[in-house]
């Protein structure tokens, strides 16, 4: 439950222009990172590997978990851009729809980091076995508790599906914009790191591992100085003023 005291600070950080610009910088810097380190990553995966060789990649990739992780960050750097551009443009209820496929998203780095194999059984997978291991349900439950059911459930209730709830999202509100765009950052910057952790020690991850130090220098500042930060993961949003 939300204080009056709880809502006005969020009110005045989330509506101090300086932050304001801040996060939406961020936000472009980090879908075109995600967009850039995708493709880079891409043409490693598919040229160097031994899964082509070895008959193992039904796309003739070098290697289907390089090009896997290439993907994602492909997917979400598209998501990344397209949501804070709605969210700038005042659409809201699209901007928070397109946030719940970034929490997906996050989802399957996670997995691909920490579950060996991950990326290329990913890839390499048809729509009964998405259902059957990638769903978002079942890697919450592989997860142990990582994340939780009800952050998700309310990215699916405040946008991700027409439900009474979202019309919150149709007032325009600049303070509830701000809110989910500093979540945005927060899927984002989690997202990041799980893929980082992918790269460690994985000789083909040279454009991941290249910009990890400038990703980290922006979030770490971003944290230290916009306190909308310390809300993840998944705030409620504040009543409208």
């Amino acid at each position: 439950m939300q204080t009056v005291e709880g809502v006005a600070i969020i009110n005045r950080t989330a509506l101090d222009g300086s932050l304001i610009h801040a996060r939406r910088d961020l936000l472009g810097f980090t879908a075109n990172t995600f967009s850039q380190v995708g493709e880079e990553l891409y043409a490693v995966g598919h040229i160097f590997g031994p899964d082509r060789s070895s008959g193992a990649s039904p796309g003739g990739n070098g290697s289907d978990e390089v090009v896997a992780v290439a993907l994602l960050l492909r997917i979400a750097g598209q998501l990344t851009s397209a949501s804070s551009d709605l969210f700038a443009d005042g659409r809201h209820y699209a901007a928070a729809a397109l946030l719940r496929q970034i929490v997906e998203v996050e989802y399957l780095a996670w997995a691909f980091q920490t579950r060996h194999k991950d990326g290329e059984r990913w890839l390499r997978s048809n729509s009964d076995e998405r259902r059957t291991f990638f769903k978002p349900a079942k890697l919450r439950k592989a997860a142990n508790g990582k994340f939780r059911a009800e952050d998700y459930g309310r990215h699916c209730e405040f946008g991700g599906h027409p439900v009474p709830q979202s019309a919150v999202l149709l007032q325009d509100s600049q303070t509830i914009s701000q809110v989910l765009e500093a979540d945005l950052l927060g899927h984002t910057s989690r997202i990041w790191d799980h893929c980082v952790g992918w790269a460690a020690g994985n000789d083909w991850a040279i454009p991941l591992q290249s910009r990890r130090q400038g990703m980290s220098s922006r979030y770490s500042t971003w944290r230290a100085t916009d306190g909308l930060a310390s809300l993840q993961p998944s705030p409620e949003p504040p009543r409208p003023s």
